[in-house]
Formats: C-alpha cells, sequence, structure tokens
C-alpha cells in the first residue's frame, strides 16, 4: 500500500478549490472518478459522467454569486488510508466573500482515490452541519 503524505491531499484540495472559485467546470469534472457516489443525509445520488459535475457545478456557482460568494477555501481536517490509492479526507469548506471574509462553511467527506499524479473523487459525503 503506497503511503500518502497530507500534504498531497491539501494540494489536490486547493487545485479543486481554485476550480470552484473560478467557475472552471472542465478542471471541477476532471476531479471526479465516474461513475461517482453524492451522498447527504437524506439522499444518494450516482454522478454518472462529466457533464452532471458541470451542470451541479454551474448551479452550485450560481448559488454562490448570488449570495456574494466569490471563493472557496478547502481546510483538511483529517485524512485516513482506506486502502491500495484510497484515502477518506474530511474537509471544511469556508466560501468567502470579496473581502475575504468567511461567509459559510461546510464540512464534507471525500474517498479519493490516486489517480493521474493526483487524486479522483470517488464518493462525496456532504456531514449534516449537526454532525461536522
Amino acid at each position: 500500500m503506497e503511503s500518502y503524505d497530507s500534504d498531497d491531499v491539501q494540494a489536490f484540495l486547493a487545485t479543486f478549490g481554485v476550480a470552484v472559485s473560478t467557475g472552471d467546470l472542465d478542471a471541477i469534472a476532471e476531479s471526479y472518478a465516474f461513475p461517482a457516489l453524492a451522498v447527504d443525509a437524506t439522499t444518494s445520488e450516482v454522478v454518472p459522467d462529466p457533464d452532471a459535475v458541470r451542470d451541479s457545478a454551474r448551479r452550485a456557482a450560481r448559488g454562490y454569486r448570488e449570495r456574494g460568494l466569490v471563493a472557496a477555501a478547502a481546510h483538511l481536517e483529517d485524512v485516513e488510508e482506506v486502502g491500495d490509492a484510497l484515502v477518506w479526507a474530511r474537509v471544511r469548506w469556508s466560501y468567502r466573500d470579496e473581502w475575504a471574509n468567511e461567509q459559510e462553511s461546510s464540512t464534507v467527506r471525500y474517498l479519493l482515490r490516486r489517480a493521474r499524479d493526483t487524486f479522483e473523487v470517488c464518493v462525496e459525503v456532504r456531514l449534516d452541519p449537526r454532525e461536522a
């Protein structure tokens, strides 16, 4: 089993955060494995292809702009190896306004797989704020 430094995961998340912040739909889609799975407290949804990610990211970006949010910063809280090339990462996302003030946050767990010298999201679990 390969060993991963949390810096590798943080570098992936930083790149992912820049893509989210700039609305780079292709870069966001390239960050996922397919099919992927998105889970929250009430639903489980298969993410079949890059187009589904782009559509979801486009809707999210519109919502961010409407709320005055211009940047997303990832803070890696925990990372755990779970098998060959797989890690669970717990991430707190900080959503910032134009003055870099945090206006919203969320916590997500990602099952990441090592791929192409970086990682790709296989499973995304949005945590209930009460559980975060």
